[in-house]
């Protein structure tokens, strides 16, 4: 009996396009001048190099004004993230589960700082924290890099959830399980990788924060944008243009974590169901 071989349809390569190439050429085109800046072998810096070293990543490291900022930063950025998901997880499943009055209070309460200029956030805060004598402490800055990261990092969670069918809980809680366990053992599990995304968006919108920090930092306690750009403002050697390369390589790094956790496509699509 002769058998009919059954070819496989070929996977058919969209173009890119001129103007997606262009815009992705303008994008990354500044990041590429900085990081080869920063390998300028002399004390000055010059684009393009005329050579290549590492010499300043190294000199970067060394510089105890960034290392000191550097490990104030990941402080915040490691707290924004713990108190970020503390808040923003219940927020998601109220907007999903709750009632249409809960969801519009906390739809109304999450939209409000991302269509609100952080320059704005950052000077209510520091007239309301100034009441408290908090307005250059570590629980003003930490406050205010989580109320910046909330809103996507919500949009992600919503997304996540919005794929978890309420019918798995149920039937958990009818064979025995209370709802905490329901959720521990039937949700949560399904929602983790969109929970890793959020964390992802609020570390980066932490990490790399300048208009929070710059209201809400005091003299000896500053974030790394800060602490560069003032350095800037007197210094003009490679060695800020080094530590801007390690920054751009956190963001990169966030990026591609975040293609793994599927947190942007999960964006993506949260805004196409709002459509």
């Amino acid at each position: 009996m002769a058998t009919v071989a059954t070819r496989r349809p070929r996977k058919v390569r969209q173009p890119v396009s001129i103007f997606t190439m262009t815009v992705t050429i303008v994008l990354l085109l500044p990041l590429v001048v900085v990081a080869l800046s920063a390998m300028h072998p002399d004390e000055y810096l010059l684009f393009p190099p005329e050579g290549l070293s590492l010499r300043w990543f190294g000199e970067a490291m060394e510089h105890p004004s960034f290392r000191r900022s550097l490990v104030l930063s990941l402080k915040i950025a490691a707290a924004s993230v713990v108190i970020g998901l503390v808040l923003t997880v219940p927020a998601a499943i109220a907007l999903t589960r709750g009632s249409a009055r809960v969801r519009r209070t906390i739809q109304a309460a999450t939209v409000t700082p991302l269509v609100t200029p952080d320059m704005l956030i950052a000077l209510g805060l520091l007239i309301m924290l100034s009441q408290f004598l908090m307005s250059s402490s570590m629980i003003g800055l930490v406050l205010g890099h989580v109320l910046v990261g909330i809103p996507l990092a919500i949009q992600v969670l919503v997304a996540g959830m919005a794929g978890v069918d309420p019918n798995l809980e149920q039937a958990a809680e009818t064979l025995g399980a209370s709802k905490l366990r329901a959720f521990l053992t039937v949700t949560l599990p399904t929602i983790l990788p969109a929970i890793g995304s959020a964390a992802v968006f609020l570390f980066i919108f932490s990490f790399d924060n300048v208009s929070i920090s710059l209201f809400l930092s005091s003299p000896g306690q500053t974030t790394l944008p800060i602490t560069l750009y003032q350095y800037l403002e007197y210094n003009a050697d490679p060695t800020v243009a080094a530590m801007s390369t390690i920054l751009i390589a956190v963001g990169v790094a966030g990026a591609l974590l975040l293609g793994k956790l599927g947190g942007l496509g999960q964006l993506a699509g949260a805004g196409r169901g709002r459509r």
